[in-house]
């Protein structure tokens, strides 16, 4: 049985992630020859006379040379335009200010209308022509989740992909033939994400149903190996759901062609990790992943020759200076704080839909600190590894009786108990002023919420985190909503 354990830990401020700091749990110390990643830094090497001796050096080179970094991977996933580019330009004060852009376009029209308006009036099909359009040019509207206020249409132009081919072409290493799952619902941007990675000769494997399902030879399991999955984006909340309904593999299911499982849109958790190593495949490369509807695509990376370790990021994807910053500005390790990018990217948004001049995107993202885009994730950088953890929202923080932490440093602390099947801890601001953590908790069946259950749940996160961090109420409810991205 493989688990995970870190030990009696002493924690100080900086909550759950110092478990993580005092003793990171190695999940993956392989070698992998030949990767892309590596074939793409032989050329960089060879072209611009450099020797990387780690990842590190090569990435630090790709945000400082960022100009010259997007351009190879132009040249290296083989991009076909009608003509070569010009120049190399992108500045956060080059966004556009076509707000309005889409707001003339009709709500919604049926397929078959659609494909009708595109015949000419005697019935007949006109001669199909690509239309020759410039590189930031609109092309999709993905809406954020709706977590600091109302959901934003956040527009990309067609030079998102290129990023996107970075992702997946060098960070996750797929190649022609390579087949892709997402756990995600239409309206989520992690669903039309993996689309740009078809260029790569990669195949899509959709699954059209409710991944509880447990029928013998229909599961999701089962449908992953018979369709030989390569590289699998999952939720952490969604394994969560897996192993709580008891929707495993049956023995001698054979994951042969997968390789990588990624966690996102929420921090992962311990037995995620022992989950996916003893019920679905021991040699396999499991890493938490950090993104963002904002960027259409990941602010973190892969390197299948370095270390991975449990609940974090393994490294910043190359081209992404990403930073924690602390109240003051300073970028900072081992300290909680902001998580910033420092360097432009085509996988930023070209605007945000009916947004006037431009106004909300700089209210959201380059108020907090001037002219770097600020993604409003609270985070952590461990001085061990190098790892990212991603905490949660930086206006999520919980405060009570004078301390400071967030709901991911209760769920850390009471995620093995037994009787708990999901849970929930928001911030409550009091009639006197004052504010307290309040957890809401949804038991298996089976179970009742009794005084003796409030006290184990009370006493485990005293143990496994601090007493600080126990919420002032702890109550049952029957059921925990979801967005559709954390589902």
């Amino acid at each position: 049985m493989f688990r995970l354990s870190n030990g009696a830990v002493s924690l100080n401020k900086n909550g759950f992630v110092d478990i993580l700091e005092s003793n990171p749990i190695v999940v993956w110390d392989k070698k992998v020859p030949d990767t892309e990643l590596d074939k793409f830094k032989k050329i960089v090497e060879k072209k611009y006379g450099q020797h990387f001796n780690s990842y590190w050096d090569f990435h630090k080179w790709s945000v400082d040379n960022y100009t010259d970094f997007w351009k190879e991977i132009w040249h290296f996933f083989d991009v076909i335009a009608s003509k070569p580019y010009d120049e190399i330009l992108v500045k956060y004060d080059l966004f556009k200010t076509h707000g309005r852009f889409f707001s003339l376009f009709i709500a919604t029209v049926l397929l078959e209308d659609f494909l009708q308006s595109g015949r000419s009036s005697d019935g007949t099909l006109p001669e199909l022509r690509f239309e020759q359009l410039p590189f930031d040019h609109p092309i999709a509207i993905n809406f954020t989740s709706g977590t600091t206020g109302l959901p934003k249409g956040v527009l990309h132009s067609a030079g998102t992909f290129i990023a996107v081919l970075r992702d997946f072409g060098l960070h996750l290493n797929l190649r022609n033939g390579d087949t892709v799952y997402t756990y995600c619902p239409v309206g989520w941007s992690v669903w039309d994400n993996p689309i740009p990675s078809l260029a790569l000769g990669v195949k899509l494997f959709l699954f059209n149903g409710s991944a509880e399902y447990k029928m013998k030879g229909h599961t999701l399991w089962d449908c992953m190996s018979k369709y030989k999955v390569t590289y699998a984006c999952l939720t952490p909340a969604f394994l969560d759901s897996l192993e709580n309904a008891g929707v495993e593999p049956e023995p001698g299911t054979y994951f042969d062609s997968l390789k990588i499982i990624t966690l996102g849109a929420s921090p992962s958790k311990i037995r995620n990790f022992e989950f996916l190593y003893n019920k679905v495949k021991k040699n396999l490369f499991v890493s938490s992943i950090y993104g963002a509807t904002e960027v259409f695509g990941a602010f973190s990376g892969f390197d299948l020759n370095m270390p991975g370790y449990s609940s974090e990021c393994q490294v910043p994807a190359l081209g992404v200076d990403l930073h924690v910053f602390d109240t003051e500005g300073r970028s900072v390790v081992g300290k909680r704080g902001e998580m910033v990018i420092k360097t432009p990217s085509p996988s930023f948004p070209v605007y945000l839909w009916q947004d006037e001049n431009n106004e909300k995107l700089k209210e959201t993202y380059f108020t907090k600190y001037p002219g770097i885009w600020s993604q409003n994730d609270e985070g952590w950088i461990n001085p061990k590894t190098k790892g990212i953890v991603v905490i949660g929202r930086s206006d999520d923080t919980l405060k009570q009786r004078g301390e400071r932490f967030c709901a991911g440093d209760v769920y850390f602390g009471i995620d093995r108990i037994e009787e708990l099947e999901d849970f929930i801890c928001v911030g409550q601001d009091k009639w006197t002023g004052e504010t307290r953590a309040v957890l809401f908790v949804k038991l298996k069946i089976g179970y009742k919420f009794t005084p003796e259950l409030r006290d184990k749940i009370a006493e485990t996160i005293k143990r496994e985190v601090s007493d600080d961090y126990i919420p002032q109420l702890i109550l049952e409810i029957p059921d925990i909503p979801v967005s559709i991205v954390s589902s």
